[in-house]
């Protein structure tokens, strides 16, 4: 994956973000289906993600470095969805969204082609720069359907 696909994806994700304003509140905020998350929390926990990738992996990746291991994943999405659900509206977090997608377009741009070939390991796990970004925007990609979906039953 080229620098420029990276970057069009995170492009492409803000403005998707930004759509997701129309959505009403009811519907922001109920369950996607019964026991599953709100769209509120899909959203939050693809920002929580984006936010701890700035903050703990994107600045430490060098070649063959040896990264913290990821957060216990149950503990850190209950946060993403508590954070969703705590008295925040919806324009805020999509607005933190999109600003933590510039932050990380910013990042990218920075970047040289041979850079996304740096090699490193979280925890126990190996990446690439670009087969990292490859998984995130793979798990995007996942949680845009989800919400797609509803949203589309939702007009029908």
């Amino acid at each position: 994956m080229k620098k420029e696909q990276i970057i069009d994806h995170h492009e492409s994700f803000k403005l998707w973000l930004n759509e997701l304003k129309r959505i009403n509140d009811k519907e922001w905020f109920q369950p996607m289906e019964e026991s599953k998350w709100s769209i509120a929390a899909n959203v939050s926990h693809m920002i929580k993600w984006d936010q701890h990738s700035l903050e703990e992996i994107l600045p430490n990746v060098s070649e063959g470095a040896q990264l913290s291991p990821f957060p216990d994943f149950q503990r850190f999405n209950e946060e993403a969805e508590k954070y969703a659900h705590d008295g925040l509206n919806k324009e805020v977090l999509i607005e933190e969204g999109i600003k933590t997608r510039d932050s990380i377009i910013a990042y990218v741009y920075s970047l040289s082609e041979t850079d996304l070939q740096h090699s490193y390991r979280v925890g126990d796990q190996s990446f690439t720069l670009e087969e990292f970004f490859e998984d995130f925007i793979g798990h995007d990609k996942h949680h845009q359907e989800q919400i797609e979906e509803v949203v589309s039953a939702e007009k029908a």
